[in-house]
Protein backbone atom coordinates (compact mmCIF):
# COMPACT_ATOMS: atom_id res chain seq x y z
CA UNK A 1 0.00 0.00 0.00
CA UNK A 2 1.52 3.44 -0.98
CA UNK A 3 1.60 6.04 0.82
CA UNK A 4 -0.45 9.31 0.46
CA UNK A 5 2.77 11.69 0.13
CA UNK A 6 1.17 14.93 -0.95
CA UNK A 7 -2.36 15.63 0.52
CA UNK A 8 -3.27 18.73 -1.07
CA UNK A 9 0.54 20.55 -0.24
CA UNK A 10 2.55 21.96 -2.10
CA UNK A 11 5.27 23.74 0.27
CA UNK A 12 6.31 20.50 2.15
CA UNK A 13 7.25 17.87 -0.03
CA UNK A 14 7.86 15.35 2.81
CA UNK A 15 4.01 15.35 4.27
CA UNK A 16 2.52 12.12 4.79
CA UNK A 17 -0.02 10.81 6.88
CA UNK A 18 1.14 7.42 8.81
CA UNK A 19 -2.44 6.15 8.92
CA UNK A 20 -2.45 2.66 7.44
CA UNK A 21 0.26 0.97 8.66
CA UNK A 22 -0.27 -2.06 10.57
CA UNK A 23 0.61 -3.34 13.82
CA UNK A 24 1.17 -6.69 15.06
CA UNK A 25 -1.72 -7.63 16.54
CA UNK A 26 -4.60 -6.15 14.13
CA UNK A 27 -4.44 -3.11 14.34
CA UNK A 28 -3.82 -0.14 12.18
CA UNK A 29 -2.83 3.81 12.42
CA UNK A 30 -6.19 5.83 12.20
CA UNK A 31 -5.88 8.05 9.12
CA UNK A 32 -6.17 11.77 9.23
CA UNK A 33 -4.96 11.46 12.98
CA UNK A 34 -0.91 11.40 12.86
CA UNK A 35 0.97 13.23 10.48
CA UNK A 36 4.86 13.69 9.80
CA UNK A 37 6.73 16.20 7.87
CA UNK A 38 9.67 18.26 6.59
CA UNK A 39 9.39 22.42 7.65
CA UNK A 40 5.89 23.78 7.17
CA UNK A 41 7.83 27.31 6.94
CA UNK A 42 6.83 27.30 3.34
CA UNK A 43 3.85 26.88 3.08
CA UNK A 44 1.37 28.46 0.52
CA UNK A 45 -1.77 30.72 1.65
CA UNK A 46 -3.71 26.97 -0.13
CA UNK A 47 -1.63 24.53 1.82
CA UNK A 48 -2.28 26.38 5.24
CA UNK A 49 -6.04 25.94 4.75
CA UNK A 50 -5.79 22.94 3.48
CA UNK A 51 -4.04 21.46 6.73
CA UNK A 52 -6.45 23.41 9.49
CA UNK A 53 -9.23 23.04 7.64
CA UNK A 54 -9.18 20.23 5.41
CA UNK A 55 -7.15 18.04 7.37
CA UNK A 56 -8.01 19.78 11.03
CA UNK A 57 -4.83 19.78 12.66
CA UNK A 58 -5.11 20.78 16.06
CA UNK A 59 -1.63 20.41 17.17
CA UNK A 60 2.10 21.55 15.53
CA UNK A 61 4.97 19.77 17.11
CA UNK A 62 8.01 21.66 15.83
CA UNK A 63 11.47 19.47 16.30
CA UNK A 64 13.52 22.11 15.25
CA UNK A 65 15.93 23.74 17.76
CA UNK A 66 14.89 26.88 19.14
CA UNK A 67 17.26 29.04 17.65
CA UNK A 68 16.11 27.35 14.13
CA UNK A 69 12.51 28.00 14.81
CA UNK A 70 13.09 31.17 15.48
CA UNK A 71 15.50 32.35 12.66
CA UNK A 72 13.37 30.04 10.11
CA UNK A 73 10.02 30.73 11.59
CA UNK A 74 6.68 28.93 11.09
CA UNK A 75 5.31 31.03 7.76
CA UNK A 76 1.73 31.63 7.63
CA UNK A 77 0.74 29.06 10.31
CA UNK A 78 2.28 31.48 12.46
CA UNK A 79 -1.45 32.98 12.49
CA UNK A 80 -3.46 29.98 12.51
CA UNK A 81 -5.56 28.58 15.29
CA UNK A 82 -3.37 25.73 15.75
CA UNK A 83 -1.48 24.79 18.67
CA UNK A 84 2.12 24.74 18.63
CA UNK A 85 4.68 23.21 20.98
CA UNK A 86 8.46 23.75 19.68
CA UNK A 87 10.19 20.40 21.49
CA UNK A 88 13.78 21.26 19.95
CA UNK A 89 16.26 18.72 19.42
CA UNK A 90 19.04 19.17 18.56
CA UNK A 91 20.42 18.53 14.56
CA UNK A 92 23.06 16.41 13.19
CA UNK A 93 26.30 17.36 14.53
CA UNK A 94 29.75 17.61 12.48
CA UNK A 95 31.88 15.04 13.42
CA UNK A 96 34.68 12.91 12.02
CA UNK A 97 32.72 9.40 11.71
CA UNK A 98 31.26 7.54 8.90
CA UNK A 99 28.36 8.90 7.59
CA UNK A 100 26.22 6.09 8.31
CA UNK A 101 27.77 5.84 11.67
CA UNK A 102 27.48 9.40 12.41
CA UNK A 103 23.67 8.89 11.24
CA UNK A 104 22.94 5.84 13.63
CA UNK A 105 24.80 7.77 16.58
CA UNK A 106 23.15 11.04 16.31
CA UNK A 107 19.65 8.95 16.36
CA UNK A 108 20.70 6.83 19.57
CA UNK A 109 22.07 9.79 21.40
CA UNK A 110 18.57 11.68 20.42
CA UNK A 111 17.43 8.87 22.35
CA UNK A 112 19.01 8.53 25.66
CA UNK A 113 19.20 12.34 25.62
CA UNK A 114 19.22 14.09 28.98
CA UNK A 115 16.02 16.05 29.74
CA UNK A 116 12.67 15.69 29.08
CA UNK A 117 12.07 16.35 25.82
CA UNK A 118 11.61 13.36 23.55
CA UNK A 119 9.16 12.22 26.23
CA UNK A 120 7.64 15.46 26.32
CA UNK A 121 6.95 14.99 22.93
CA UNK A 122 5.33 11.75 23.31
CA UNK A 123 3.12 12.72 25.76
CA UNK A 124 1.85 15.78 23.91
CA UNK A 125 0.74 13.28 20.89
CA UNK A 126 -0.90 11.23 23.60
CA UNK A 127 -2.55 13.66 25.23
CA UNK A 128 -3.82 14.45 22.18
CA UNK A 129 -4.10 11.22 20.42
CA UNK A 130 -7.02 10.64 17.84
CA UNK A 131 -7.05 14.47 17.34
CA UNK A 132 -5.40 15.86 14.27
CA UNK A 133 -1.41 16.22 14.86
CA UNK A 134 1.85 16.85 12.77
CA UNK A 135 5.59 16.76 14.09
CA UNK A 136 8.13 18.00 11.98
CA UNK A 137 11.69 19.20 11.57
CA UNK A 138 13.41 20.65 8.68
CA UNK A 139 13.97 17.61 6.34
CA UNK A 140 11.77 15.48 8.09
CA UNK A 141 14.42 12.62 7.85
CA UNK A 142 15.82 12.35 11.32
CA UNK A 143 14.78 14.60 14.15
CA UNK A 144 11.27 13.54 13.21
CA UNK A 145 12.33 10.03 11.55
CA UNK A 146 13.42 9.18 15.20
CA UNK A 147 10.74 10.73 16.61
CA UNK A 148 7.85 8.63 13.84
CA UNK A 149 9.86 5.00 14.66
CA UNK A 150 9.51 5.68 18.35
CA UNK A 151 6.55 6.71 18.34
CA UNK A 152 5.22 3.70 15.38
CA UNK A 153 6.83 1.20 17.84
CA UNK A 154 4.79 2.19 21.16
CA UNK A 155 2.22 1.75 19.10
CA UNK A 156 3.42 -1.52 18.09
CA UNK A 157 3.27 -1.18 14.09
CA UNK A 158 5.34 -3.61 12.60
CA UNK A 159 9.45 -3.32 12.00
CA UNK A 160 8.87 -3.44 7.82
CA UNK A 161 6.20 -1.26 8.18
CA UNK A 162 8.58 1.62 10.24
CA UNK A 163 11.25 0.79 7.80
CA UNK A 164 9.34 0.93 4.62
CA UNK A 165 7.99 4.63 5.92
CA UNK A 166 11.64 5.71 6.84
CA UNK A 167 12.83 5.14 3.43
CA UNK A 168 9.98 6.88 1.75
CA UNK A 169 12.09 9.97 2.58
CA UNK A 170 14.41 9.08 0.48
CA UNK A 171 12.49 9.61 -3.00
CA UNK A 172 11.51 13.26 -1.40
CA UNK A 173 15.34 14.03 -0.58
CA UNK A 174 16.38 15.69 -3.89
CA UNK A 175 13.62 18.33 -3.68
CA UNK A 176 14.15 19.51 -0.62
CA UNK A 177 18.47 19.18 -0.74
CA UNK A 178 17.79 21.51 -3.77
CA UNK A 179 15.17 23.96 -1.77
CA UNK A 180 17.86 23.63 1.50
CA UNK A 181 20.28 25.19 -1.03
CA UNK A 182 18.99 28.20 -1.29
CA UNK A 183 18.36 28.56 2.47
CA UNK A 184 21.45 29.57 4.23
CA UNK A 185 21.03 28.16 7.66
CA UNK A 186 21.03 24.61 5.80
CA UNK A 187 22.98 25.47 3.11
CA UNK A 188 25.83 26.50 5.50
CA UNK A 189 25.29 22.52 7.38
CA UNK A 190 24.84 20.71 4.33
CA UNK A 191 28.38 22.64 3.38
CA UNK A 192 29.94 20.98 6.80
CA UNK A 193 28.55 17.34 6.54
CA UNK A 194 29.14 14.78 3.84
CA UNK A 195 26.26 14.68 1.55
CA UNK A 196 25.42 11.41 2.65
CA UNK A 197 23.68 12.27 5.70
CA UNK A 198 21.14 13.73 3.79
CA UNK A 199 19.79 10.41 2.39
CA UNK A 200 18.07 7.70 3.86
CA UNK A 201 19.82 4.26 4.93
CA UNK A 202 18.16 0.63 5.47
CA UNK A 203 20.54 -0.43 7.83
CA UNK A 204 20.37 2.80 10.14
CA UNK A 205 16.73 2.83 10.85
CA UNK A 206 17.41 -1.27 11.51
CA UNK A 207 20.35 -0.76 14.02
CA UNK A 208 18.27 1.76 15.42
CA UNK A 209 15.21 -0.40 15.94
CA UNK A 210 17.65 -3.53 17.33
CA UNK A 211 19.20 -0.70 19.86
CA UNK A 212 15.52 -0.37 20.91
CA UNK A 213 14.90 -4.08 21.42
CA UNK A 214 18.53 -4.54 22.99
CA UNK A 215 18.98 -2.41 25.29
CA UNK A 216 15.54 -1.35 26.32
CA UNK A 217 13.42 -4.40 25.84
CA UNK A 218 11.42 -2.50 22.97
CA UNK A 219 10.06 1.11 22.79
CA UNK A 220 7.90 0.68 25.88
CA UNK A 221 10.68 -0.39 27.92
CA UNK A 222 11.81 2.89 26.79
CA UNK A 223 9.40 4.81 27.59
CA UNK A 224 9.43 2.92 31.23
CA UNK A 225 13.00 3.94 32.10
CA UNK A 226 12.24 7.59 30.99
CA UNK A 227 9.22 8.04 33.48
CA UNK A 228 6.19 7.72 30.97
CA UNK A 229 3.75 5.37 32.42
CA UNK A 230 1.91 2.75 30.70
CA UNK A 231 -0.93 4.71 30.96
CA UNK A 232 0.58 7.28 28.65
CA UNK A 233 0.80 4.60 26.06
CA UNK A 234 -2.32 3.48 26.82
CA UNK A 235 -4.03 6.57 25.71
CA UNK A 236 -1.52 6.78 23.01
CA UNK A 237 -3.04 3.49 21.13
CA UNK A 238 -6.82 4.09 22.19
CA UNK A 239 -6.67 7.61 20.85
CA UNK A 240 -4.74 6.23 16.88
CA UNK A 241 -5.26 2.49 16.61
CA UNK A 242 -8.40 1.00 15.11
CA UNK A 243 -9.06 -2.58 14.25
CA UNK A 244 -7.65 -3.47 10.52
CA UNK A 245 -9.96 -5.18 7.84
CA UNK A 246 -8.97 -8.42 7.27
Amino acid sequence: MPFDLSPGLTGAYNFRDLGGLRTGDGHKVRAGALFRSDTLQALTEQDAANLVDALGVELIVDLRGGAEAVEQGRGLLARAAVCYLNAPLRDAPVTDLDPAEQTLQFYLQTLTASGAMLTNVVRFLAALAGRPAVFHCAAGKDRTGVVTALVLSLLGVQREEIVRDYLTTQQNMPRIVERFRRWPYYRDHMAAVPPQLYQTDENTIRAFLDHLDKQFNGAKGWARTRGVPDEVIDRLKAGLLQTAAP
